[in-house]
């Protein structure tokens, strides 16, 4: 006689809500919500240029999160300091930011940048930061990373879309690598 009980797994594909986006593959405007996709850009030149353009210019919308405090909304800028090399700051209503997480300045040539989706290099077998695990929903992942600063420190943070992060992580990632081949070396901020 047939089983009366319920079978539990997973649902047929065809019921199942994820999207391409969850599932951590790029849309490349296939995503009813990836607005972005026409102006997404795959040469590196041209991707530089306009990451540079905008952390020069009017910077990068970002929300930061902390284990010490709520989440901000605050800018990521660059420019260049005294020596000619190119640094990173925050700002926040027009003036600069800083807490415990963010110095002031720190050269794009000591920092590295990783995805939420990337292995957390202080925690095994966990991707991100603690930061972003105790802050963020699972799903915003793909919008969310961590940059790395010199002595063990991280800002970790989101933006508001999936494709804008991966425009941002690879502009970013091309950035830091520009910036070392340049580096003379000395200070970390």
């Amino acid at each position: 006689p047939p089983s009366s009980r319920i079978a539990v797994g997973r649902q047929p594909a065809h019921r199942r809500p994820e999207t391409m986006a969850c599932m951590g593959l790029s849309c490349a405007g296939l995503c009813a919500d990836d607005d972005a996709a026409d102006n997404y850009t795959t040469d590196d030149e041209t991707r530089l240029k306009a990451l540079k353009e905008k952390l020069a210019g009017p910077g990068i919308q970002i929300k930061k999160f902390s284990a010490k405090s709520p989440m901000k909304k605050i800018v990521l800028k660059m420019k260049n300091d005294d020596a000619g090399d190119a640094v990173m700051y925050f700002e926040q209503h027009g003036g600069p930011y800083t807490d415990v997480d963010c110095p002031v300045y720190v050269r794009f040539a000591v920092i590295g940048m990783r995805r939420a989706t990337d292995p957390d290099p202080y925690s095994k077998h966990m991707a991100g930061s603690r930061v972003l695990r105790d802050n963020l929903s699972p799903t915003d992942a793909l919008k969310a990373a961590v940059i790395d600063l010199p002595k063990k420190a991280s800002v970790s943070f989101a933006v508001d879309s999936d494709m804008e992060m991966s425009d941002l992580v690879e502009g970013m990632r091309l950035l830091i690598a520009e910036a070392k081949t340049s580096f003379a070396g000395g200070a970390d901020y």
